[in-house]
Order: C-alpha cells, then structure tokens, then sequence
C-alpha cells in the first residue's frame, strides 16, 4: 500500500517573482497530481519544472514528496538534500520543513543515524517541540531511554497539547514500560481543562490509568458542552465497566443523530458479541467497514474473526483470519488466535 503524502497547503514560496509561465504550470500541476495520488504524473511535471530551472527550492522540495509518495526513498532523499543546496535566500520555516521530510525519508529507507542527525540540525536552529519529540522517540526505538526522555521533557516545557502528552505515554506503552510513561499522564491531568475537548483527553488519559469511574465523570462533562467524540469513548468505558447496554444506548445515539461513524458501529458490534447477539455483531462489523475508516478497519476485522469464532462457525473464521494476517502479519494477538484457530 502506497503511502499517504501530507501536501502543505499552497507550499511556502521563496520567491517574490513568479517565474516562468512553464514553470509555474508545470508547479501547480505537479502538486494537483501529489493530491490526488498520481505520483508518476507528478515525477514527470516536476521534472520538466526543473529543467526550467526556476523555484528550484519548490520544485525539488515538490519533486521528493512525489518520491516519497512511490515509496522510493533514495530519490527522495536526493530531491530534498537538492532542495536545500539550491537555497540562495534565508527562510528557516521552509528549511525546516524541508528537513523534517528529509529525516522521514531516511527513516523510511532505515538510514536511522542520519535521521538523528538531521533532527539534531534542525535543533540547531532553535527550540522546536516537534523535533524534540520526533528525535524522542526515535531515540526510544534504540532504547535509549535517557536521551528519549530529556528530548520529552524539553519537548513538553510549556506546551498545552494533550495529545502529545498522551503520544508520548503510547511510545513508552509499545516498550512495554507503562509505568516511565505514567509520569506523562499525570503531567496532563496537572493542566487545567477549559474545553469540552480538554475533558475528553482527560478521559482518555484516566481509562489508560483504569480510573473509569472518573474517565466516566470527565466525558460526561465534555458531552455537556457538546464534544461529539466523547461520547464514543464513554460507550467504552462503559463497556470497561461491564456496562453493555449502556455502551450500546450511546452508540445508538450517536448513530441516530446522523454521524455514520465506524467506530460506533465497531463499539455496537463489541456490545453485540458481549451479549451472544452475533449476527447483529456482524451486521455492524459490516456497517462500520462500509465507512472506509482505515484507522478503525483492523479493529473490525478481528473482531468480525471473534464473531465467527463464538457462532462456532470457525471455516469462515479461518478464512477470515487469513486475510487478516496478510494486511497485519506482525500482530501478536491475532498470531496467537491463529494457533487457537488451527487446532479446532
């Protein structure tokens, strides 16, 4: 599967003129093809672009993202290095996010020393909360604990976003070290919510701690002030608390009012096979895939196997389970199910 490209807006531009009329068609319609996924189209136009030699910046810049899009790293990493070397005026936002796709590139191609090396120039050039936390974790994926949290606290220092404090506590949580990242948990529940958002963080951050009881509190009050979400993650928690029909009771209510969303049909399905309601489970499995959420997809997957597996009908759930393994081979539980699987 070919890798989602992030394409930034309309591209920071470096120079005052325009260039000429050639290059600046063959620009635009090198990010229209970026957009829409054509990254051969793309290769093309921004090769002519070049050729120009106009905005060469941009285009390079342009010309990796298109080669990123093929999965096609060394060239990348050339089209981005290029990029910077054709640089003739300062502009340190371009440059640097210009060298934040280099450091993805060359960790994409396992090239993961040069990747430090590149989050440790542009720290160079100040402060910067996203470099800190991405050099964070990739010192983390070398087990270097020590260097990983000091880039974590530094990444942190003054900063507001739930989510990096909650992405922070995830990265310890894959090291199967759940208590170092406790820490990060309670540093978030230290800062003061004020949005219905605010609270449902904290939500999230008291279900990691098991604290149900007040993740439930917490979501409550970020439904009051109308944050569609929580009521998602409350249908968990309840089902955390073995509390099947009222998880089933939110998600229905978040489906009648009109948001088709997976994860509430993945959420009815689970209350679905609590209860021994199989074919409804699978009826919303259904459902919830229809949405195309690939975030939520692995997740109803599974537990369309675990359907099958308790309806004893377990051909279709081999079957299934096939398929599963061939999108996600490194999924431990699901390996594991695998054997269960095989010997019935």
């Amino acid at each position: 599967m070919k890798k989602a490209v992030m394409v930034l807006g309309c591209l920071i531009l470096l120079l005052s003129g325009c260039g000429d009329s050639k290059a600046d068609s063959c620009y635009s319609s090198g990010i229209e093809a970026i957009a829409n996924g054509q990254y051969d189209e793309a290769v093309v136009q921004l090769e002519q672009m070049i050729e120009t030699g106009e905005r060469l910046p941009e285009a390079y810049r342009a010309y990796g993202i298109a080669w990123m899009g093929k999965e096609s790293y060394p060239e990348a990493i050339a089209a981005f290095s290029r990029s910077l070397n054709s640089m003739d005026d300062e502009n340190t936002e371009f440059e640097k996010e210009v060298m934040f796709r280099l450091a993805e590139a060359r960790l994409d191609s396992g090239q993961t020393e040069k990747a430090l090396e590149v989050y440790s120039n542009i720290l160079k050039k100040g402060a910067d909360t996203t470099a800190f936390y991405l050099r964070g974790k990739l010192y983390m994926s070398q087990n270097d604990y020590e260097n990983a949290r000091e880039d974590f606290v530094r990444a942190l220092e003054d900063c507001k976003d739930y989510n990096l404090y909650i992405n922070i506590y995830q990265i310890y949580a894959e090291k199967n070290k759940e208590l170092d990242g406790a820490e990060y948990l309670e540093m978030a529940l230290n800062m003061e919510p004020e949005t219905g958002e605010d609270y449902y963080h904290r939500g999230r951050i008291f279900e990691y701690q098991k604290e149900y009881e007040k993740a439930k509190d917490v979501l409550i009050t970020s439904m009051n002030m109308e944050y569609a979400d929580a009521m998602l993650l409350l249908g968990r928690v309840y089902l955390e608390m073995d509390d099947p029909a009222s998880a089933a009771s939110l998600y229905r209510e978040y489906l009648s009012a009109g948001d088709k969303d997976a994860r509430a049909y993945n959420g009815l399905a689970i209350c679905d096979i609590y209860s021994g309601n199989y074919d409804s489970a699978l009826e919303n499995i259904n459902k919830g895939l229809a949405e195309n959420d690939e975030e939520e997809k692995r997740s109803l997957l599974y537990n369309e196997i675990v359907a099958y597996e308790y309806k004893r009908d377990f051909v279709t759930a081999k079957s299934k389970m096939t398929v599963y393994l061939e999108l996600y081979p490194d999924d431990a539980e699901a390996l594991r199910e695998n054997e269960f699987l095989s010997t019935r």
